[in-house]
C-alpha cells in the first residue's frame, strides 16, 4: 500500500483507487474512526442526562468525554497508526470542554461544533460562488489533476451536486442546533438542562448518522463519474 492510500480520509478516500477496505469505511477512518467520532459525544450526553446537573459545569460528563478521546489517541499510538484524526478529535473535545468550563455553562460544549459547521458551510458557499465546488477541489487535489476536471461539463455537474449535498448537511445542522443553543443560553436551572440535553442529542443524531448517507451519496456519484470517464477513455483509445 502506498503512503497516499494509507493517509486517505474523508473525501480523499473516495478518490483513491488504492488501499484495502471499502472506500466509505476508509473515509470515516475505519471502525476506530467511527468510535472516535461517536463515543466521546455519546458519553457526554448519557452522563450529563443521568448526572442531574442543572447548573454550571457538568464535570463528570466533560471528564469522561475528554478521557475517551485521550484513550483513542493512545490506541492509535500503540498500534503505530496515524494519530492525526484522533488528535483532531481530541483537540475538538478539549476545546469544547474548555469553553464550557470558562463560560460555566454546559451549552458551551456545543460552541465548537456550531462554529465548525458554520465555517464549512461558508467555505462551500464561497467555493460554489467562484465555481470551484469544494468536492471537486478536494478530489482534484488528491488526484493531482491540476483542475482538469473544470474543463469537463459532466465532472463540474457531479462535483457541484455533491458539494450542494454537503452544504445541505451543514445548513440542516445549523438550522436545528442554533435555535436550541440560543434557547439554552437564555434558560436556567432545569429548563437549561433540558434544552442542553435536547441540543446534545440532536448534535449526535445529525452527526455520523447524517454524515454517512451524504458520504455514501457522494461516493456513488463520484464512482459513477469515474467509471464513465474510464469507459470514454477506453473507447477513445480503441478508436
Amino acid at each position: 500500500m502506498t503512503e497516499p492510500a494509507k493517509r486517505a480520509r474523508g473525501l480523499a478516500a473516495l478518490a483513491s483507487t488504492e488501499g484495502s477496505g471499502h472506500p466509505l469505511l476508509r473515509a470515516v477512518g475505519g471502525v476506530l474512526g467511527i468510535l472516535e467520532t461517536v463515543v466521546p459525544g455519546t458519553l457526554f450526553v448519557v452522563v450529563y442526562a443521568f448526572s442531574g446537573v442543572t447548573q454550571g459545569v457538568p464535570w463528570l460528563a466533560l471528564g469522561l468525554s475528554v478521557g475517551a478521546s485521550v484513550v483513542f489517541t493512545l490506541v492509535r499510538v500503540i498500534r503505530r497508526e496515524s494519530v492525526l484524526q484522533a488528535i483532531v478529535g481530541l483537540v475538538g473535545v478539549a476545546l469544547s470542554a474548555a469553553i464550557a468550563i470558562f463560560s460555566n455553562r454546559a451549552e458551551g460544549f456545543s460552541v465548537t461544533g456550531l462554529i465548525t459547521n458554520g465555517a464549512y458551510a461558508l467555505a462551500i458557499i464561497i467555493s460554489l460562488a467562484v465555481r470551484w465546488p469544494l468536492v471537486g477541489l478536494v478530489i482534484g487535489l488528491y488526484r493531482q489533476d491540476k483542475g482538469a476536471w473544470r474543463k469537463d461539463r459532466e465532472s463540474r455537474r457531479v462535483y457541484t451536486l455533491t458539494t450542494l449535498l454537503w452544504l445541505a448537511m451543514f445548513v440542516i445542522r445549523l438550522a436545528v442546533e442554533v435555535p436550541l443553543y440560543i434557547a439554552a443560553t437564555q434558560a436556567s436551572g432545569a429548563d437549561n438542562a433540558a434544552l442542553n440535553q435536547a441540543l446534545l442529542t440532536v448534535k449526535l443524531a445529525l452527526g455520523l448518522p447524517l454524515y454517512v448517507p451524504v458520504l455514501a451519496a457522494t461516493w456513488l456519484l463520484v464512482r459513477g463519474l469515474f467509471k464513465e470517464k474510464a469507459v470514454e477513455a477506453k473507447e477513445n483509445g480503441v478508436s
